[in-house]
């Protein structure tokens, strides 16, 4: 492996690394145990519905609705024990079928009738936001109520980490065994690469897309329940602050492991990069505004830099008819 090619490959990691030293360096605080277990713990809920907008990128296409999911599900499965009078496991099964659902109404939004993913992901993300405003009386917040067994989802600590690290773990070791290993993970890829060729080729693009939407409805269901069994409330009004550092996340990650494609371990790394850079400037006194600035800036830079490594493996890697790969020759003047 050359070496422009090892550090295109692992440069994310290298930047994470290179950020955390200087913070640890410029903020006394912020490498200590507590800081440190703190940013692990915020982050379940930020890696599942990351990687929910990493699967529909691989497919092709955007849901915009995550967000939206994610609040939803939040606030209902509150709901359903404190108001309804369900058991917490009951509450989280209805919970997570909602969110598949969700993820279903995209797919037939995109698939069935052939709406654009953005302007149909983006009707139901305003519909799921009025349902939320009417279902909690005008995002009015539940504070308290939470059973003690659905708390410890997400509080319980194991070896000093929370639950919820671990479920994440486990997440991304399925989702890169779908992604890498699987037929349908395949099919994904090349759904996402090529639909046109890959129809042509007799693979069902029009399932893998559903795929993806109903898992990314599934996995923003998750991230919900997680933030809601985390503080033991449900906040009607937390769910869109989580798209935008999903998609910087999903597209960051891109640039890394597999340069190119998007990808579950340079989609992790990506939204550790982002919370440590976060939480730095947050522990050295910067203002709540640079909290959105920084994530605006990260999917602009990191949409930026996916477009050209996008670009360079076009020009660079040209198979011929026989499958061999050659450079492209300069033209003379």
């Amino acid at each position: 492996m050359s070496a422009v090619r090892l550090a295109t490959r692992w440069g994310l990691l290298l930047v994470f690394l290179t950020v955390f030293g200087v913070f640890s360096a410029w903020v006394p605080r912020f490498s200590t145990t507590g800081n440190l277990q703190d940013i692990l713990t915020s982050q379940a809920p930020g890696i599942f519905i990351a990687y929910a907008a990493m699967l529909v990128l691989v497919v092709g296409e955007f849901d915009l609705s995550i967000g939206a999911t994610l609040g939803i599900s939040q606030y209902v499965v509150l709901k359903l024990v404190t108001h309804y009078g369900l058991s917490w496991g009951t509450a989280l099964f209805v919970t997570l079928v909602i969110g598949a659902a969700i993820g279903l109404a995209n797919a037939i939004a995109v698939v069935g009738l052939g709406i654009n993913s953005f302007i149909a992901t983006i009707g139901v993300a305003t519909i799921l936001d009025g349902l939320v405003q009417w279902i909690s009386n005008g995002n009015s917040p539940i504070f308290g109520g939470a059973p003690h067994g659905f708390t410890t989802l997400a509080q319980t600590k194991t070896g000093g980490i929370v639950l919820p690290v671990y479920y994440a773990l486990a997440a991304s070791v399925l989702l890169w065994i779908l992604l890498e290993y699987t037929v349908a993970g395949r099919q994904m890829r090349a759904t996402g690469a090529n639909r046109l060729a890959a129809t042509l080729s007799g693979i069902p693009t029009g399932r893998a897309r559903v795929t993806a939407f109903i898992l990314a409805g599934l996995l923003s269901a998750i991230a919900g329940i997680l933030v809601t069994a985390r503080i033991g409330a449900a906040d009607a009004t937390s769910g869109p602050g989580f798209l935008l550092p999903a998609y910087a996340a999903a597209f960051l990650g891109a640039t890394a492991i597999r340069p190119g494609f998007f990808n579950v371990w340079g989609t992790l790394i990506a939204i550790f990069l982002v919370a440590v850079g976060i939480t730095g400037l947050q522990l050295k006194g910067a203002e709540a505004w640079v909290t959105p600035v920084f994530n605006g800036s990260v999917l602009l830079a990191a949409v930026a830099l996916f477009n050209v490594e996008r670009t360079q493996r076009i020009l660079t890697r040209v198979r011929t008819p026989f499958g061999r790969v050659r450079r492209p020759r300069r033209r003379l003047a």
